[in-house]
C-alpha cells in the first residue's frame, strides 16, 4: 500500500486487521512513527489499532521478480509522479497495480509506464483523513472498494484480489464495467467539490440558499454531459443516488477538496475539475459552472 494517509491508511489497516499481508510504503518519518506506535484508526464502525509493516523508497531496489502480488496506490493526484518513482522498484513483471485515485488521467500515466495489462481499475469510496496525531479518522460509515478489469488479464486479477479483500471489514465490489464506475464517481465528485469550494459551504448550507439547489443540479448535469459525450453515460439509478446526496437539506456532507482548501493545503482541482473542464471544451459541452468552479480553485488554491 503506497501511503498510510486517509485512503491508504484506512483500507490498508482494515486489510491488516483481516490477516492480509500488507506492507506500507511511506516516508522515513512516517515509517518510524508507524513502526513504533502502529496505526490507529478511528471509525464509526469502532476504533481499532494494528501493527504496521513499513518499507521506504530508500530500502527498495529493482527486482526481477517482485514479492508483491499487488501494489495499491492512493496518493493525491499531484503527487502521482513522485509516488510512481518511489514504488516502481516494487513492481515486478507479475505485479498488478491498483490505483485508487479520482478521475481518469492517471490511467494513461500508469498504462504508459507499466502496461495496461498490469493496471486494474479501482475506485475507493471513503471519507477519511490523517489527523495531526498520526492516526486515521473515518468521517462517515461508507467504506467501499470497487475493482474491475480493463482487459481479460486484469479482469482475472481483479477477481482474485476481490477474494483476498473479502474478509476485510469494508465492502468490496467486483465490477463488470469499471470505467462506468470511474465515471460515476468522477461526475459526482466534480459536482460535490465544485459546488462546496465555489460556495464555501457544505451541501446543506448550499441548498438552503435561494438558488443553491438549482446550481447543484446544473453543475451535476454539466458533468454528466461530459460523461455522455465521452461514451460513458451515467445510469439513471446512479444519477438519482448522487443527486440525493448532493441536494440533501441540512446535510453536513462536504468534499475533501473543500477541507484541504480551508486548511491551506494543496488541492486536486486540476486532476478532478480541470481535466473534466478540458474534456468538456474538446467535446463541445457547454459547462459554465464547471469552468467557474475550476477557475475559482485556480485562483485560491496552492
Amino acid at each position: 500500500m503506497l501511503g498510510a494517509g486517509g485512503v491508504g491508511g484506512y483500507f490498508g489497516a482494515r486489510l491488516v486487521q483481516a490477516g492480509v499481508d500488507v506492507s506500507f510504503l511511506v516516508r522515513p518519518e512516517r515509517a518510524a512513527f508507524l513502526t513504533s506506535r502502529g496505526l490507529q484508526v478511528g471509525s464509526p464502525h469502532g476504533d481499532f489499532h494494528v501493527d504496521a509493516t513499513c518499507i521506504t523508497a530508500q530500502a527498495l531496489a529493482p527486482v526481477s521478480a517482485s514479492p508483491y502480488d499487488a501494489v495499491l496506490i492512493a496518493p493525491k493526484a499531484y503527487d502521482l509522479d513522485e509516488a510512481l518513482a518511489a514504488v516502481a522498484p516494487a513492481i515486478g513483471p507479475d505485479t498488478f497495480i491498483v490505483p485508487l485515485l479520482n478521475g481518469l488521467a492517471h490511467l494513461d500515466v500508469l498504462d504508459a509506464r507499466f502496461s495496461a495489462q498490469r493496471v486494474i481499475g479501482g475506485v475507493a469510496h471513503v471519507a477519511a483523513t490523517l489527523l495531526a496525531d498520526g492516526s486515521v479518522q473515518q468521517l462517515n460509515p461508507v467504506h467501499v472498494i470497487t475493482l474491475g478489469g480493463r482487459c481479460e488479464v486484469t479482469a482475472g486479477a481483479a477477481s482474485e484480489l476481490a477474494a483476498v479483500f473479502a474478509p476485510a471489514a469494508f465492502s468490496t465490489v467486483l465490477s463488470n464495467d469499471i470505467m462506468a464506475t470511474l465515471w460515476e464517481k468522477w461526475t459526482f465528485l466534480s459536482a460535490l467539490a465544485g459546488i462546496t469550494t465555489l460556495m464555501q459551504g457544505a451541501v446543506g448550507a448550499v441548498v438552503a440558499t435561494q438558488h443553491g439547489d438549482a446550481l447543484v443540479r446544473r453543475l451535476y448535469s454539466e458533468c454528466l454531459a461530459v460523461a455522455e459525450r465521452s461514451g460513458s453515460p451515467v445510469s439513471e439509478k446512479a444519477q438519482a443516488r448522487s443527486l440525493r446526496t448532493l441536494t440533501e437539506p441540512g446535510s453536513s456532507f462536504s468534499s475533501s477538496m473543500q477541507r484541504d482548501l480551508q486548511a491551506g493545503l494543496r488541492t486536486e482541482h486540476d486532476h478532478v475539475l480541470g481535466d473534466l473542464s478540458r474534456r468538456a471544451a474538446l467535446l463541445g459541452v457547454d459547462a459554465p459552472l464547471l469552468s467557474a468552479a475550476y477557475a475559482h480553485l485556480q485562483m485560491v488554491s496552492r
